[in-house]
């Protein structure tokens, strides 16, 4: 690809090279010179807009951050809540490297600013300051922590594929003592066979399940 003009650089464009940078080769591959030399400047340009790597990598994530649909303010609350927490593990299935990041760098302003909308949605639901502050890391551990998961799902390691994983392990397990974890494995190849459909909605059918218990114990309380 071309480089872009010297004078069309500013430190959005950095964090958006940056960003497709990391979807195209990884995280672990960017560096203050592979970014610069992507945007067709010297290494030392780059330190007039991040001070180095780790400020890059917490700027680029807060800059994925612009992608989430934050909650809506009008509405149904749980349900702006639930659109947003898909939107957030749609941006970090398609940023993956954003996911294993997340909790490795402070929040900037695009961050602090989802995590008011969470907490301000789960508060405009009606729960009490405990189950807010309870559902803001129930939400927050699920997004984050099962989109790692399915990400690791995808790219196992030491296999090419999860289908090859997923033989792999068949291959050498005991059926008979083992019986619900061959079935368990064997659920996964389904999904990949488009058999089963509940691989399509488990993100969503976790966080119906933790809505649900946050809403439950709500009225438990009254």
């Amino acid at each position: 690809m071309n480089p872009p003009p010297r004078s069309s650089i500013d430190r959005d464009r950095v964090l958006s090279e940056g960003i497709a940078f990391a979807d195209e080769q990884g995280v672990d591959a960017l560096s203050m010179r592979s970014l610069a030399e992507r945007l067709g400047v010297g290494a030392m340009t780059l330190y007039g807009y991040v001070a180095n790597k780790d400020e890059l990598i917490a700027g680029m994530v807060d800059r994925a951050v612009l992608e989430i649909e934050l909650p809506a303010t009008d509405g149904n609350p749980r349900e702006a809540l639930s659109a947003s927490a898909v939107s957030a593990h749609r941006l970090l299935l398609d940023h993956g490297w954003a996911a294993t990041q997340w909790n490795e760098s402070a929040p900037g302003p695009a961050r602090t600013a989802y995590m008011e909308s969470i907490l301000r949605a789960l508060s405009d639901w009606g729960l009490d300051d405990d189950l807010v502050f309870r559902g803001y890391h129930a939400v927050t551990m699920h997004i984050v922590g099962f989109t790692i998961q399915e990400l690791g799902y995808r790219n196992p390691a030491g296999f090419d594929s999860l289908r090859e994983a997923a033989e792999g392990f068949l291959d050498v397990m005991d059926a008979d003592a083992l019986p619900h974890l061959v079935e368990h494995i064997r659920g996964h190849l389904h999904g990949l066979d488009g058999v089963d459909p509940r691989h399509d909605s488990e993100f969503e059918f976790v966080l119906g399940l933790l809505l649900d218990g946050l809403a439950n114990e709500q009225a438990k309380r009254g």
